[in-house]
């Protein structure tokens, strides 16, 4: 996990932003808006061109989060994208593989910075879902924030477990049905 942090971090210090289409533009990789049905976002690498791909009919927060997974698969599976293309396909569908797992810790600590998420939880008005939702993220991704938490010495329990896959279906636009 700590390399993972290191590269995100290293990111934001080089580029002063936590913005992934800001990120993803001072690296040079093309962030196209497609119908992709179920999928909500896949990274292709081919002829020496990155690209992410991003469900046209996700909302703004749900773009932004698919953005900052798919900038982690740039950063640590771009191997797998250049062996094989058809591997593209398959490692987008296996969201419980080591990839999904690494790209959406990568894309917690890119989104959620530890002081607003750590002043968040610490206000006693709030719980662990109002704070996703303050934070414009799903409570998956707030889950992967507090094991970053939790590995830097915090005493967090999340009310969930996530697993990579919750990134797996296309939500519709409606904020409110985000955070269902």
């Amino acid at each position: 996990m700590e390399f993972i942090l290191r590269e995100a971090e290293r990111l934001i210090q080089k580029h002063k932003t936590r913005n992934p289409f800001e990120i993803a533009d001072c690296l040079n990789i093309n962030v196209l808006y497609r119908p992709l049905g179920k999928l909500k976002g896949i990274y292709i690498y081919t002829r020496r061109s990155r690209y992410i791909c991003i469900n046209n009919d996700l909302d703004s927060p749900a773009r932004r989060l698919v953005c900052a997974h798919e900038i982690g698969h740039d950063r640590f599976h771009r191997h797998l994208a250049k062996m094989n293309p058809q591997a593209q396909e398959l490692i987008s569908y296996d969201m419980s593989s080591k990839p999904e797992r690494e790209a959406n810790i990568f894309a917690a600590e890119v989104l959620l910075p530890d002081n607003e998420v750590i002043k968040l939880i610490n206000d006693a008005e709030m719980n662990f879902f109002r704070a996703a939702r303050e934070l414009y993220v799903p409570p998956e991704l707030m889950d992967f924030k507090f094991q970053i938490l939790k590995n830097r010495g915090y005493r967090l329990e999340a009310p969930l477990n996530a697993t990579g896959d919750f990134l797996k279906k296309a939500r519709p636009r409606s904020r409110a049905l985000w955070f269902l």
